[in-house]
């Protein structure tokens, strides 16, 4: 075993090495110190203790080191650090982004670390999953720490069978032994995680993550350690709309009441809402917000080709917005993907040198169905 070398390393301690013959012997040497760590007052985290065969507890090294780096890395954030370069990534939300960036600024800095729970409501393709995914992109920047992203969504678990694959299969059940929907959680522990549309996901797992938001812990069906969240923010979603001229009359108290009211009343899962006690909400997209998502998704659609955006004429810009869809900025991508990217193709098919104007820069005009394309 190679233990002495890592105490070493963690404490700072001068020891000599030496070699163990069984586990037992180790732990007994480990007991030994027990009086050290009493009087440097270090205590191993509950994640790093685990027993073994013989109901012994083993403390795990690694998790104490990362206990250890974890503690002493906490840092300020400033709110705007965060929802600064989100609302360069969400356009049209920028309420809702400055109150989740509060939201995760405050429990990024507590001494304690606890399960951040947020429910992100508001109509269809508004920016809720799209937020949820630069979130973790941000918060790596932004704390020099990757943040993985898990995205699920709530009617992919109906049924036992599905509901294993989040809680893992119980000895004996097909599945058991194999990786669950929030394992890479066990390897990287800050994580973002979101689940789409959950008030459609069976009941056992809205009961299990009810008691993860009050423990911080996942539970496991196929005897795992459980999975703990603490350092993850947890992000639910539903597309349920909320009437935005009452809501903007509301103090934060009755806006939480009215969002719990409309999830419970709606869905017919007042449990969740009574669990969850933030709430962010996403308007329908404005003009100005439809014509940021286009130039985005067409500037995304350019760089394919490695081509930068110049300009985009007004009336080929309002023939977009014109063909502004309930579906939001989903249908967008969907409109730009089949008028500008399939356009562009059949335009530099047609030049075998095409490959030339790699790295240009393109303005487009013309209409819809017909784009014209200056490449300078």
């Amino acid at each position: 075993f190679s233990a002495l070398d890592r105490l070493h390393d963690y404490y700072g301690l001068v020891v000599l090495a030496a070699k163990f013959t069984c586990m037992e012997d180790m732990m007994e040497f480990f007991r030994s110190l027990k009086s050290l760590f009493d009087a440097t007052n270090i205590q191993a985290p509950s994640s790093a203790v685990s027993p073994n065969r013989s109901g012994a507890e083993v403390v795990d090294m690694d998790a104490l080191v990362a206990e250890r780096q974890q503690k002493t890395e906490r840092q300020m954030i400033d709110p705007a650090a965060i929802s600064t370069p989100l609302k360069q990534k969400v356009f049209g939300q920028g309420e809702a982004i400055d109150s989740l960036a509060e939201l995760i600024a405050l429990n990024r800095m507590r001494k304690t670390d606890k399960l951040l729970v947020a429910m992100l409501l508001g109509p269809c393709a508004t920016g809720k999953s799209e937020t949820a995914k630069s979130v973790a992109e941000v918060l790596s920047d932004v704390t020099g720490t990757k943040y993985g992203f898990i995205e699920l969504a709530g009617s992919e678990f109906v049924g036992e069978h599905s509901v294993h694959r989040f809680f893992g299969a119980p000895p004996g059940y097909v599945g058991h032994g194999q990786e669950t929907a929030l394992h890479a959680v066990r390897k990287n522990p800050r994580h973002v995680i979101v689940i789409n549309e959950i008030e459609k996901a069976d009941q056992t797992l809205i009961e299990g993550l009810m008691e993860a938001i009050d423990t911080g812990y996942l539970g496991m069906a196929d005897n795992s350690k459980p999975i703990d969240l603490n350092q993850s923010i947890l992000l639910f979603t539903s597309n349920l709309p909320v009437p935005m001229e009452e809501y903007a009359a509301l103090n934060d108290f009755q806006r939480s009441e009215m969002c719990r009211d409309i999830f419970a009343k709606h869905c017919g899962r007042p449990e969740i809402s009574s669990k969850i006690g933030n709430f962010i909400v996403y308007q329908n997209l404005s003009v100005e917000a439809n014509a940021h998502i286009i130039i985005k998704f067409i500037r995304q659609e350019l760089d394919n080709f490695d081509l930068k955006l110049g300009k985009i004429s007004i009336p080929l810009m309002q023939e977009f917005l014109d063909r502004e869809s309930s579906y939001g900025a989903r249908a967008i991508a969907i409109t730009v993907s089949t008028t500008v990217g399939k356009q562009l193709q059949r335009l530099l098919l047609k030049n075998a040198n095409w490959s030339s104007v790699a790295g240009h820069t393109v303005s487009l005009s013309g209409s819809i169905n017909n784009i014209q394309f200056d490449i300078n």
